[in-house]
């Protein structure tokens, strides 16, 4: 019998058999004995499912100890989760007992108690703030106490409930660098996982993790490997060449992998920016055998990791992406908005011609259309605008959440939404035109110089009349912030207000004064800066000059107008020119934007030989760097490349079509040269391609035109007037996996050897979801993503990326092409 100074009695005491009597006396029963605790833990193991736990919590609980409250909670939770009754088991009358119990007895548990409960209430997701302090704190006193297993395992619980607790997870961290050589490879996957969920960087701990992975990396199974790789990942840790080296020989050498696992394994490689043609398409093969079994979170993170690493030329990448099409049209109901999203994103990025896919989408999308958010929503409608997909359907449902929501888009949504619309020439609804433009001045100070080109560009395609406050407010931002403007922002402002007809006054002048310089310098350095010889018999500073003036323009194109003028003045429209509609019924011709095609012909003399080409097709393909510096003709890498990765792997220019026509018709005649004995060649040349050509290209036709300066060439092209330049990385790249680990149960005897490889899995329901907090993000720039796209221009930009998830978008720079 004890006395109190107060007669109240807490919570605790009430769960723990305490009992107040006369006077304000506090009756403590005395601690269970040995073997009740043991019949108490009997009758809780002994059962076989959730309620029957619960039954005896309910007649028993004034008799458990610790031990009994924390198995009980770990058996309901197991249960309950196998049987997909958690949240029936949490409404259940009793439950709330439990938790009571829970409560009072966290100051008592043992390690292993701790880890049993704080996996049980992260299992059943239940997030009792409350219980969740008390475990925190009970953990920080005996954290010397937990072994690997155990400090894994209360990481992995936090994080899984999305609790940021850094004291006790630096408490975690220290004591597990300490035990780091008794972890196996579970407790480790799980450990970094936790850390990558939580977005909690610490260093000393990642690069003893990484060490010992490395280490170990053959007795990861796959799904331990690609949580290891997923998490370094997104923690952004530099895990160096030495792990990339091991961990791709592993990948390639492993043959079984779930679903989950690949997306995982591709959004790494993807966010990393790590262009890897074998291991990519490896991927690709694999997901094909797979195809049947993907959630659409797993086809979406895959396609958005082809898309991000732009990578487009292996027969393995056309073939998936043919089978995706298949799964994207019979399965697109059961999408998300974020799933359809990055699908479409993905699609367009690629230019794969996939209509049915985008109906399949978009019919799905106005059944979901309230539940986009307007990141979803416009990178949806980006993408159809990117495939010239016009849906009717969701073009007015779109429509009508874009009035009510205007003020919840991002002055990259505005922007990017009327840049969709005048794509699709979508301008019927002339309230919706006022209502974004209206908006978007009220926002244009947010807006970078890509994105107020952008609405330009809309505003003379959809009618200057609706827009002429909005254009106002344009030409005042770039008034006052010119300086920031990049040459593509630059020339696509100044040829959109042109074409508005829009005055502008002074600016508009700065604007085409920049522009004209630009064609000014472009045609000086295709004539006297041209390299006087092909590549051994130029000198190295000429031909390094010559690369560094064209580099440092900043544009990867010149737009389609200024390039046909270009062309005339460089003598490149001489002779007779291609039919567009000839051109096109070439065999071999292609309207797969993801590769340009180019038509040749030609009627030439050497000597007392003739030549004659009717028809031949070439479209682009990969070709690296070196062969850039191969080529006869000087070749320049204009800082961007269709599988572009700048520090691995970039795509030479040597590889557009254009070039490779140019290329192969000059060799032709060097060995035609050779074999009569004449260097004297006349005649017509005529090329049409696909699209505007790159400036490295054009200086090719320069060289070529000057080397063989009696053949007549004549270049066309198709007019791409609408950007092609993605949403940048920011928001599509928002696609982090959120990879929700559990380990399958806590239990574990032998503290010396590694779990079960079946331990500790990737439950298959991440979220590749975008990143909403971006700079977005996921990437972009972002590890979200931020749209740089030009509309207007074509770009070949690259780089990673994913959120709801936590991802990146790219941060590519915006070129014209």
């Amino acid at each position: 019998m004890a006395m109190m100074d107060a007669v109240a009695l807490s919570e605790d005491d009430v769960v723990n058999g305490c009992v107040l009597g006369p006077h304000g006396y506090v009756y403590r029963p005395p601690p269970p004995s040995k073997q009740l605790t043991i019949e108490m833990q009997v009758s809780v193991t002994e059962c076989r499912s959730w309620r029957e736990v619960l039954s005896v919590v309910e007649n028993l609980g004034d008799l458990f100890d610790f031990r009994n409250t924390s198995t009980a909670v770990h058996r309901v939770a197991k249960f309950s989760v196998e049987a997909g009754e958690s949240k029936i088991a949490q409404n259940d009358s009793r439950f709330p007992r439990l938790l009571q119990l829970l409560r009072a007895k966290c100051k008592d548990l043992s390690a292993w108690g701790l880890s049993d409960a704080s996996w049980g209430m992260a299992k059943m997701q239940c997030r009792d703030d409350e219980i969740f302090q008390r475990i925190s704190l009970r953990a920080q006193e005996i954290v010397q106490d937990l072994d690997p297993q155990g400090l894994a395992i209360v990481a992995w619980s936090f994080a899984t409930v999305g609790r940021k607790d850094e004291v006790l997870l630096q408490r975690i961290a220290e004591e597990a660098r300490s035990k780091l050589d008794s972890f196996g490879v579970q407790n480790i996957s799980n450990l970094v996982w936790a850390n990558a969920t939580l977005g909690l960087r610490a260093d000393a701990l990642h690069a003893d993790l990484l060490r010992h992975s490395l280490a170990r990396l053959d007795d990861f199974t796959t799904q331990e490997l690609a949580i290891v790789n997923w998490a370094f990942t997104k923690l952004a840790y530099p895990v160096g060449d030495d792990w990339k080296a091991a961990l791709r020989q592993r990948v390639l050498r492993l043959k079984e992998y779930a679903p989950s696992e690949l997306s995982m394994i591709a959004w790494a490689l993807a966010m990393r920016g790590d262009y890897d043609p074998d291991l990519l398409a490896y991927i690709a093969r694999r997901s094909m055998e797979l195809m049947r079994s993907f959630t659409g979170q797993n086809l979406a993170t895959i396609i958005w990791a082809i898309a991000t690493i732009s990578y487009k030329d292996d027969p393995s990448i056309d073939e998936f992406l043919r089978m995706a099409l298949g799964a994207i049209i019979a399965r697109a109901g059961e999408f998300q908005p974020l799933n359809i999203a990055l699908i479409s994103w993905g699609l367009a990025k690629l230019s794969f011609k996939a209509e049915a896919a985008f109906e399949a989408m978009c019919d799905t999308a106005v059944q979901q259309i309230d539940y986009f958010a307007p990141q979803n929503l416009v990178q949806l409608l980006w993408a159809c605008g990117t495939a010239g997909y016009k849906h009717e359907s969701f073009l007015r449902a779109a429509a009508r959440v874009a009035k009510r929501t205007i003020e919840q888009f991002s002055s990259q949504h505005q922007s990017n939404f009327l840049w969709a619309c005048a794509r699709l020439n979508f301008k019927e609804d002339v309230e919706l035109l006022r209502v974004v433009a209206t908006a978007a001045q009220r926002k244009m100070h947010e807006g970078s110089p890509q994105h107020l080109s952008n609405i330009a560009w809309a505003a003379s395609q959809l009618g200057p009349q609706h827009f002429q406050e909005c254009l106002v407010a344009v030409l005042n931002e770039t008034s006052r912030r010119i300086k920031e403007f990049d040459p593509p922002s630059i020339m696509m402002l100044s040829d959109s207000l042109y074409e508005a007809n829009f005055g502008g006054g002074e600016i508009m002048q700065v604007l085409r004064g920049q522009v004209q310089r630009m064609g000014n310098e472009l045609y000086e350095i295709f004539t006297t800066g041209l390299p006087r010889g092909t590549r051994g018999l130029c000198g190295h500073q000429e031909l390094t000059e010559y690369q560094r003036r064209l580099r440092n323009l900043g544009l990867t194109t010149f737009g389609y107008e200024h390039t046909t003028s270009l062309f005339q003045q460089l003598q490149l429209c001489e002779g007779q020119p291609w039919q567009v509609a000839e051109a096109m019924a070439m065999p071999g011709w292609t309207t797969n934007a993801r590769r340009t095609t180019v038509a040749r012909r030609y009627s030439l003399r050497l000597g007392s030989r003739s030549l004659e080409d009717p028809g031949t097709i070439f479209t682009s393909a990969f070709a690296s760097a070196q062969e850039d510096a191969q080529a006869d003709f000087i070749v320049v890498w204009l800082g961007q490349g269709k599988a572009d990765s700048p520090s691995i792997g970039r795509a030479g220019r040597s590889g557009d079509a254009e070039c490779r026509a140019i290329l192969a018709t000059h060799e032709m005649l060097k060995k035609v040269k050779e074999e009569e004995g004449f260097s004297d060649v006349s005649g017509t040349l005529a090329f049409h391609t696909s699209g505007v050509p790159c400036l490295s290209c054009v200086g090719v036709a320069a060289q070529f035109k000057r080397h063989y300066p009696k053949v007549s060439f004549c270049f066309t092209f198709m007019n791409r007037p609408l950007s092609e330049r993605e949403e940048s990385m920011t928001e599509a790249s928002a696609v982090v996996p959120n990879v929700a680990l559990a380990p399958k149960t806590p239990r574990r005897t032998d503290t010396s050897r590694p779990p079960p490889s079946n331990g500790g899995g990737v439950s298959e329901n991440y979220h590749p979801g975008y990143r909403t907090d971006v700079p977005r993000p996921p990437a972009s720039n972002e590890g979200g993503m931020t749209e740089n796209y030009h509309a207007g221009y074509r770009t070949d930009a690259f780089r990673p990326p994913p959120s709801n998830g936590g991802g990146a978008w790219d941060n590519y720079r915006p070129v014209f092409r």
